[in-house]
Order: C-alpha cells, then structure tokens, then sequence
C-alpha cells in the first residue's frame, strides 16, 4: 500500500513547526538533524521551508507581512494555501504581541537595532550608548535619576559623570548603577552579564548585598541570583564594537550560537564531534562568507546551504 503524499498545507505546517523550535535556545542536536532530514526529503519540503522563511521571517514587521500575503493571495488564487498562510500571520502576529518577542520589544522601545546591526546613541546627557546587535533599550531622563531599561541585546555606555543623577541601567529584576563610567550590560534569555571597561560599577540583583566591579571584572545575574564577580577579556568582550568576534579555544557549537545573533537566517552544527570541535580565531561580523571558509578550511568541515536561510556544518570537506 503506497504512502500518501502530503499536501503543501501539510509541509507548511510541519516548515512552521521547524521554524520556530530551531529558534528556541534548548534546541538539541538530535533536533537539528532531524531537521535536516526532513528537509533534505525532496524539492517539496524545501518550496514549504522557504514560504515559511519568507512569511515568519518578517514578523518583525507584521503588517508588511499581512500584506505581503494579501497581495500573493490575490496573484495566485489556485493555491488555496495562501488565505489561510494570511491568516495564519496576523494569528502569529497577534500572538507575539501578547507573549513577546523581538519586535515587540523593538516597538516599545526609545532605540533598537535589528540583526547583525549596530547603532550609536548621544544620549539627552551627553553619554553615549553603543548598541548592539538585536538589541532595545527604553530611555527615561529625570531630574534627579538618568535610567535606562534594557528590554533585549546589549549596550556599551560611556556615562557623563553627574554625581547629583546616577546612571542607572536596569535589566530583569536586577540594575546596574553609576556615576560616571565604561562598561556594557547584555541580556540574553533570563540571563544579564555586566562588564567593565573603565571607572567603578555597582551591580545589584534585586535581592542581597550588591557587588562592586572595576575595570577587567564582570558578573552575571539572573532573577535575583547574583553570581561571583570574575575577570574577562575585554579584547573578546568589547570586540563587537569594533564589528569583530573574538574566540579563543572555545567549541563550534558556542562560537555559531554567537554567529548566529549576528547573521539572518540559521547556521546549524551537525555531529557531536564536529560541536565539540574548538575555535579560536577574530572574525568579521560583516564578512560571514569569509568566517565560514576559515571554519572550512581550519577545522575540516564542509558547508551546505539549503536555503538563503538556512547553512549546515558537516563534518569532511566536499570532494
């Protein structure tokens, strides 16, 4: 008894569903090549694969991708998946707005940048503020209290010293506060990082005793767990700024979750052996072709590009 085929309807389905799993931080590796499975089935699960990209993909802007689909919908009224592709977006769009996500933040907040984008601030008090990649900040200036709130991404700030208005730059539950100083503050998922360049930081979660950083010191925190103060590089922390990703003997699979954040689309790691592979190198955020034959050549690997979207890393370079 043969199988039956399924329908477009049916692959979009199953390209939304990878779609937004492959987003999540928890995915695993056995998720990654099962992805890669399915989509490697034929030209079909690749035509779904890329309406998709082409659809979610814009849900930054959801309005643009309504009528987007509106307008497909009305230049191609036999596929009869194309009204409920519409649908399906403003149901997504308004189902971001109530839970969150990247361009709801970018829309409630005073500056934001989007992927693989930088931005420089002059803020109303004379600091600067560098923003980032994917990254959005709310900015609320008083008479007595200059405060920042980091809804996403990072920011590197150079603070105007005012002793009478603290600078203060919230994150979660926690802040950073001071007078007049260096130093960046990242939050990626619950998780805020702060790290100091130049002057004296003081960094409280919420709850318990506040800790006191200077320069080459940072700390994490996240809810109200403020974790123990430590060193770092700023040569790799602050590289961003100068548009580079430094890494030094850390695996592939953390050096393209970062590259990741940089670049549109997905680079996915295939083989336990190749994730654990280490790397280290400076790389250009701008150059993503030259970053990956580097990786190529250096660790042995071959590059696959499924779609504009979508680059997988096997192990052994292509005959």
């Amino acid at each position: 008894m043969s199988q039956a085929v399924p329908t477009f309807e049916e692959l979009f389905a199953e390209a939304s569903g990878w779609y937004f799993r492959l987003q999540a931080d928890d995915v695993t590796p056995a998720e990654m090549e099962a992805f890669a499975q399915w989509l490697g089935q034929g030209s079909a699960q690749d035509e779904a694969w890329q309406e998709v990209q082409a659809m979610l993909g814009g849900l930054r802007e959801p309005a643009r991708v309504v009528r987007r689909a509106e307008q497909a919908a009305w230049r191609r009224p036999a596929r009869r998946w194309r009204p409920w592709a519409c649908a399906a977006a403003v149901l997504l769009a308004v189902g971001l707005t109530l839970h969150g996500g990247p361009w709801l933040d970018r829309l409630r907040a005073d500056y934001a940048t989007g992927t693989g984008e930088s931005r420089s601030i002059e803020l109303a008090d004379g600091s600067h503020l560098q923003l980032n990649t994917d990254s959005a900040i709310q900015v609320r200036m008083s008479a007595g209290e200059r405060q920042i709130r980091l809804l996403r991404g990072e920011g590197f700030f150079q603070v105007v010293r005012d002793p009478a208005r603290p600078f203060i730059v919230r994150s979660g539950d926690g802040w950073v506060k001071v007078v007049g100083t260096q130093f960046s503050v990242a939050r990626r998922d619950e998780q805020t990082r702060v790290q100091v360049a130049q002057g004296k930081v003081e960094v409280n979660a919420g709850s318990g005793a506040p800790v006191y950083l200077e320069p080459g010191r940072a700390v994490e925190f996240q809810g109200q767990r403020l974790a123990e103060p430590h060193g770092f590089d700023p040569a790799s922390g602050f590289a961003w700024r100068q548009r580079q990703l430094v890494f030094r003997q850390q695996p592939l699979s953390q050096v393209v979750s970062e590259l990741n954040r940089y670049w549109p689309g997905k680079t996915l790691v295939l083989g336990e052996a190749l994730r654990n592979r280490v790397v280290s190198g400076v790389f250009e955020i701008d150059k993503p072709e030259a970053v990956i034959k580097a990786l190529e050549y250096t660790l042995n690997l071959r590059a696959e590009h499924y779609t504009p979207y979508l680059l997988v890393l096997r192990e052994g370079k292509a005959s």
